[in-house]
């Protein structure tokens, strides 16, 4: 992928900085200690540590800042969504081409608590119901399709079997 670096000259020296362009939206650069290492996107639906990101900011409401600070204090890492301080001269910018990775699926493992199969977070709504196509139902079906689709089979058998369907909801997983 495309990233623009920025060059700025700094009271600590020079920095460099990878930004996302403003139309960005759901997506971060995320350090580790003042080195880009990774990229979140929370509409990036191939990536399992990207789409439980979604499941997380959805489900309890949380920031990514929120999501970041829970990391480094449970595995001791030094992430932070900017590398820059607030004082600095612009010295050059440009695009590169650079491979980021998600953040490490390890990292955010114990938040799979937060997802819900639709038939288990909103029992008493039969799959047919005009509800599940509009507002919070849609919402609840799309979070736990998109997790599900970033899967691999191994892990689709697995969560099948984790989440079983109710007779009504038989057919979802096909």
């Amino acid at each position: 992928m495309k990233y623009r670096t920025n060059k700025y000259l700094t009271l600590k020296g020079k920095i460099e900085e990878i930004s996302l362009p403003d139309s960005a939206y759901g997506e971060w650069i995320v350090y580790e200690n003042d080195e880009p290492k990774f990229h979140v996107n929370i509409f990036n639906y191939e990536s399992k540590s990207d789409c439980l990101v979604n499941v997380i900011m959805t489900e309890s409401k949380s920031e990514f800042k929120s999501i970041l600070k829970d990391i480094n204090e449970r595995f001791k890492r030094n992430l932070t969504l900017s590398s820059k301080t607030n004082f600095g001269i612009k010295l050059n910018s440009k695009l590169i081409e650079s491979e980021l990775d998600s953040l490490p699926f390890e990292w955010l493992e114990h938040y799979t608590a937060l997802i819900k199969a639709p038939w288990e977070k909103y029992p008493n709504i039969n799959p047919s119901d005009m509800f599940w196509r509009m507002g919070k139902g849609e919402d609840a079906i799309s979070i736990f399709a998109r997790y599900y689709n970033s899967l691999n089979r191994t892990e689709k058998n697995e969560f099948e079997k984790e989440f079983k369907p109710t007779a009504e909801w038989a057919d979802f997983y096909e």
